[in-house]
């Protein structure tokens, strides 16, 4: 009699977890089941909520990992919150094995004065405002006139675009209404990015940032004298973004209605202001403005009964397997962010599945052997408990009700952002 599928489950739908689920069950042997459990009641994490709505280029990768969600030895389970719905234990007791994939979800902090004044606020909150994720931010009113983006990476970018891009140019996107009347509303005329260090070691892409310096109606002001010659080591992609600047630090003011600027070498000291935010006291001096958003990297938080490194934020491991008082041993993976550090692109989490699934099908031998009976999964727990999940049935029925509000507003597709909403459209209680 053949052994019953090896049974895993995947903590966190976002791509790490969709890469994982890919990556076990893209062959036939040895056959594996997997249930995907994600705290949100949709998938898909940082695609959906990360990536800047008008980069449509990548949110496609979620066509492929949507194929992965149909695939018949997949079941989604989302608005299950681990260590709360179920327990760590109870995965372990009822999987042959788990793999956590629960991303980065959190900021990091500058730890300067005026941080938590009214008006500072992290470049993450405002991206999951307007990408419409269901534990945002709101944001009734954007009446900033400057606006201070501290960080030079990928996400700076983004937010200095979406501030200053002409909302209507986000039509096509699924951004959702609500943040598209906002930005229609806003005040904002002038976005500072301000990095500590200098532009050759930015974070960002010589595509995003080309982008920005296309922007309609926005004059682009860099000083010269900020733009070093490319280092000897410099690598393409640096010598790329240097000659980028060093182009928009040479043209002349064209008197446009919006304005980005971008400073290198200045350190942030002290959000300045009493009951509200007025201005950024950078080590080159004061920069007056009424919003403060850093973005300077993301940051995972523990999960109950999990081994995690405060230090560096992530669950330790090697070779992909949890390290669990001292040890490494089989039945416990870990990828994406959380196994590394808010490093690298999507497609850096494609790699890292196949890594822990390689460790997974070592392990084989020993996770079939260590077992008492035929692994039975959480759905029969979950429903003994009462807790309602939102299944790729009703993952289906919401992307359909956003297709309906989007046509609503003569657009192909909007998000729903409430929480409430998505549940109810995806017929689950609240």
């Amino acid at each position: 009699m053949s052994e019953p599928p090896l049974r895993v489950a995947v903590v966190g739908a976002g791509p790490a977890g969709l890469y994982t689920a890919d990556a076990l069950t893209f062959d036939e042997e040895p056959a594996v089941e997997v249930d995907l459990l994600e705290r949100l009641p949709v998938p898909f994490g940082l695609l959906r909520y990360g990536v800047a709505p008008d980069h449509l280029n990548i949110k496609a990768a979620g066509n492929t990992l949507q194929g992965v969600l149909e695939r018949e030895p997949v079941e989604l389970f989302c608005h299950v919150g681990v260590g709360t719905d179920v327990t760590v234990a109870e995965l372990r007791e009822r999987y042959d094995a788990v793999v956590y994939a629960v991303g980065a979800s959190v900021d990091r902090t500058l730890g300067i004065p005026g941080e938590q004044l009214p008006g500072s606020s992290s470049a993450t909150q405002f991206v999951n405002w307007y990408n419409g994720h269901p534990e945002q931010v709101v944001r009734e009113v954007l009446d900033a006139t400057t606006v201070a983006v501290i960080g030079i990476g990928n996400v700076a970018l983004d937010v200095a675009r979406l501030l200053l891009k002409d909302p209507d140019d986000l039509l096509h996107t699924d951004i959702p209404q609500p943040a598209i009347e906002v930005l229609r509303a806003s005040a904002v005329t002038d976005v500072h990015i301000v990095g500590r260090r200098g532009p050759e070691h930015a974070k960002f892409t010589p595509k995003e940032l080309k982008e920005l310096g296309e922007l309609p109606g926005v004059d682009v002001v860099v000083d010269p004298t900020e733009i070093p010659a490319d280092p000897e080591d410099a690598k393409p992609p640096t010598k790329r973004n240097l000659a980028v600047l060093r182009e928009w630090a040479a043209r002349r003011s064209t008197g446009a209605p919006r304005r980005l600027h971008l400073h290198f070498g200045a350190t942030p000291l002290e959000v300045l202001g009493e009951a509200h935010v007025t201005g950024l006291r950078l080590s080159t001096g004061d920069l007056p403005c009424q919003l403060v958003l850093r973005s300077v990297g993301y940051r995972s938080l523990p999960l109950p009964d999990v081994p995690f490194d405060d230090e560096t934020g992530t669950i330790p491991s090697e070779g992909s397997r949890v390290v669990r008082d001292g040890r490494a041993e089989p039945g416990e993976y870990v990828v994406g962010w959380v196994r590394r550090g808010a490093t690298g692109i999507l497609g850096t989490n494609r790699s890292d599945a196949m890594d822990a699934v390689a460790s997974l099908h070592e392990d084989l031998p020993a996770l079939l052997a260590r077992r008492t009976r035929a692994p039975e999964g959480i759905e029969g727990l979950l429903a003994a408990r009462g807790v309602e999940h939102v299944s790729l049935q009703g993952w289906a029925a919401i992307v359909e009700r956003e297709h309906a509000h989007g046509a609503e507003h003569g657009r192909s597709r909007v998000k729903i952002a409430d929480l409430a909403d998505l549940l109810e459209a995806a017929g689950v209680n609240p």
